[in-house]
């Protein structure tokens, strides 16, 4: 599932490294979230002391994610006891920081896989019982100053949010901490399982990619064709929730989400209200497709669907009306619906798994390529022959090896793209130390028109003579983009293999790949 979404199972190996015991629930948590993405998962629990002997290090080179979960409470038993003079406690920080620094530069040393790191929390500290609930800022700034320190392959995840998730009440477990030394309860440890398993689906770029919007009481208050674009609510009072929601909207747009609207409405007053209405969050720049209009929704989002060339799956349909919810779920199955309901809706939002590491500038020129497809299809219907529109296109093409800085867009590229790949997916973590050795060329395409620039929308990899990564992004189709890279390759390289891994989409793609290169085996074992 992580590595390349084969069907058949996987074994994922975990490697925990702890000073405390998180026995008898999170072996069988864990195994219960990821087994139903037919993945099997092998956890080693390494006591942060026993590291480095040679058993343990061999367990954290195979490993494919670390995990490092420390107790403030074992490492220093004593940092909230009243009496501590402000010099002890700065050497006791210090004290904590270098070990840490020190664990961190071992793992690393050990392996290149991802970190997930839980910071720091000092809630079971009893002190407020007796004096109240006032602020010691002595974990807050140990944490601050770990996540300051300590930043590559780093996933830092905030314990203390994980325990006011489930509650103080209920996070601990005294019996277990004084027998087994199993402070944590069930019900905290269930919690924090759920956000490794989130964490993992980010790194494996697992998500929805695309949402569409209905606009009446879902965008607004209040039924545009109705009730005037004065009378729409929207801002203060019970207009309040629907802007609260479009920024939470705008937050998924930045973090790389296509937004689309499906509505029943006139277009006019649609977009009267995108463009004029000083309380919309959401503008006509964010939204990459509308289909407004008094069609059925299936057909209107079957066009959005052609529009945006994104396969149904990796969508979202979002409205407030169940009949049109039950209609999308009965016609378009592998549409994934989402009914509003002002309290409850943000929950469903879960199946968004996003990075945070997106370029504003690769999102602003993908949706601009978006808006721009329009003009290309009026100056298309002026020519006959498809190869005459694709010379008046004035398409230009760059094909260069990869800079550090583009790692981060060839990696977005190979988990996004679902039809036009050979089905490997790369971490920038993986791009990065694949990128440093000898035999391995990085390439990737940039490519222009007389209408955007649509930045890096493709990425190859060679090593040695083995086609090893081959990623094309969707909206780049179409305009023979996947032929030059093909020649751009058969002119430099010999390939004698070709890895392919199977994504139910990207049939066609090993079509012409066999096709272009008649003589290379097709593999599905690395190279």
């Amino acid at each position: 599932m992580f590595n390349n979404r084969d069907k058949k199972e996987e074994l994922y190996t975990i490697s925990l490294i702890s000073n405390i015991s998180f026995e008898p629930h999170f072996d069988p948590l864990l195994q219960n979230y990821f087994n139903k993405d037919n993945t099997q998962v092998e956890v080693n629990f390494i006591s942060n002391d026993e590291c480095i002997t040679d058993d343990n290090r061999s367990k954290l080179i195979e490993s494919e994610l670390l995990i490092v979960w420390l107790d403030i409470e074992t490492l220093l038993p004593n940092a909230f006891v009243p009496g501590s003079s402000e010099l002890s406690k700065d050497n006791m920080m210090n004290n904590i920081v270098a070990f840490c620094q020190r664990l961190y530069t071992y793992l690393s040393g050990c392996s290149s896989s991802r970190i997930l790191w839980f910071l720091f929390e000092d809630y079971y500290v009893l002190n407020s019982i007796t004096i109240g609930h006032r602020y010691n800022p002595f974990v807050d700034t140990l944490n601050l100053k770990l996540c300051e320190l300590i930043k590559d392959k780093i996933a830092w995840i905030d314990l203390k949010n994980l325990v006011a998730e489930v509650g103080l009440s209920n996070a601990y477990d005294p019996k277990g901490k004084y027998r087994w030394n199993a402070p944590y309860s069930k019900s905290l440890i269930e919690v924090a399982i759920k956000e490794i398993y989130k964490q993992c689906l980010i790194e494996a770029g697992i998500t929805k990619k695309c949402l569409i919007l209905d606009c009446d009481n879902v965008l607004w208050g209040g039924i545009l064709s109705e009730d005037g674009i004065e009378n729409i609510k929207l801002g203060s009072g019970f207009g309040r929730a629907y802007q609260d929601f479009q920024r939470f909207i705008l937050s998924l747009y930045y973090h790389g989400v296509i937004l689309a609207v499906c509505s029943k409405n006139d277009l006019s007053d649609v977009m009267t209200m995108f463009r004029t209405h000083s309380e919309m969050i959401i503008k006509e720049e964010h939204i990459a497709c509308f289909q407004v209009n008094w069609e059925n929704k299936p057909d209107n989002i079957k066009k959005i669907v052609e529009t945006l060339n994104i396969s149904m799956d990796s969508m979202v349909f979002i409205d407030d009306s169940p009949i049109e919810i039950e209609a999308v779920r009965s016609l378009l199955p592998d549409i994934t619906t989402i009914l509003y309901e002002r309290d409850t809706v943000y929950k469903h939002f879960s199946l968004f798994n996003l990075k945070n590491s997106i370029s504003i500038d690769d999102i602003k020129r993908r949706n601009d390529t978006y808006h721009t497809n329009q003009a290309r299809e009026v100056l298309k219907s002026k020519y006959k022959d498809y190869s005459d529109f694709i010379a008046a296109l004035n398409i230009r093409i760059d094909i260069h090896k990869a800079a550090p800085i583009e790692y981060s867009r060839i990696s977005e590229l190979t988990q996004r793209t679902n039809k036009c790949t050979n089905g490997k997916r790369y971490t920038v973590n993986q791009i990065k130390e694949r990128a440093e050795t000898d035999n391995i060329s990085l390439y990737v395409l940039s490519v222009s028109d007389r209408f955007s620039d649509l930045g890096i929308v493709g990425a190859f990899e060679i090593k040695g003579n083995s086609l090893t990564l081959f990623s094309v992004s969707c909206r780049a189709l179409g305009r023979g983009i996947e032929s030059k890279l093909i020649e751009f390759i058969t002119n430099n390289y010999q390939i004698t293999n070709i890895v392919f891994h199977y994504t139910g989409k990207n049939e066609d793609i090993e079509a012409l790949l066999q096709k272009a290169f008649p003589n290379a085996a097709v593999v599905t074992n690395e190279i």
